[in-house]
């Protein structure tokens, strides 16, 4: 009977040992559970901070155009000094031009309009300098069969790549002809000529001359003519 009385408290505390053995087991397989989710979890986080070398990766061709900007400026350098030369006038552009034959129509005695008349001339302007002048001459013929042969020296002031102002000086033989008397014989011829120059260097421009005897014979009235004046390239006018 005792062994029965005995035996029933211990068979109840064996038994609420094992309930509670179990219960702390679960307990603690659900907390081993929890932190190997947590621990997981914390990986995961930190994965992208593993990942940094591929966007790094990634990144680089955004950084090529930093790396073409020098090549870019360089060329945006080059077409502004292409621009600016083009503009500005180069040594070639502003170096001597060739020899040319001129060809110039206007209107004589065009001050005093008293003896007018159609005046056409034909020069050749040679293209080597001495002291800064240029020899030139040419041929005067007018519709009152008046004409002047002469020959003198010119000078080119270049202005920029396209304007020329052209003084020139020359003495020559002149016949009145039925035009206006300013006596046979000297006559000297001094004119301004301004052009303007094509790129192939051929020139259209206008001048104003003056023809007298600076009082060497009477009569001495003078006169003045303005002209349309086209010069040729001699070389394009031989077709070389």
């Amino acid at each position: 009977m005792l062994k029965q009385v005995v035996r029933q408290p211990l068979v109840s505390v064996v038994s609420r040992g094992t309930v509670i053995g179990i219960i702390a087991v679960g307990a603690v397989s659900a907390l081993a559970a929890f932190t190997s989710g947590a621990t997981q979890a914390q990986v995961r986080a930190q994965q992208p901070q593993y990942q940094a070398p591929y966007q790094v990766v990634q990144n680089q061709p955004a950084q090529a155009p930093q790396a073409q900007a020098p090549q870019a400026q360089a060329q945006a350098q080059a077409r502004a000094q292409a621009q600016a030369a083009k503009a500005a006038p180069s040594q070639s552009q502003l170096a001597d031009d060739p020899a040319f034959w001129s060809f110039s129509a206007g209107w004589f005695d065009i001050n005093k309009q008293k003896n007018e008349a159609f005046e056409g001339r034909i020069e050749y302007r040679d293209d080597h300098k001495f002291w800064g002048f240029k020899p030139f001459g040419g041929v005067m013929a007018t519709s009152d069969r008046a004409a002047h042969v002469y020959a003198g020296i010119l000078m080119d002031l270049y202005f920029g790549r396209r304007w020329v102002i052209t003084p020139s000086f020359a003495p020559g033989w002149y016949h009145e002809g039925d035009g206006k008397k300013i006596s046979d014989g000297i006559q000297f011829r001094s004119q301004l000529e301004i052009a303007y120059r094509f790129d192939d260097r051929s020139r259209i421009g206008i001048s104003i001359n003056h023809i007298s005897n600076a009082g060497i014979n009477d009569p001495n009235p003078g006169s003045e003519t303005l002209a349309l004046t086209y010069s040729i390239p001699t070389s394009g006018w031989l077709g070389r």
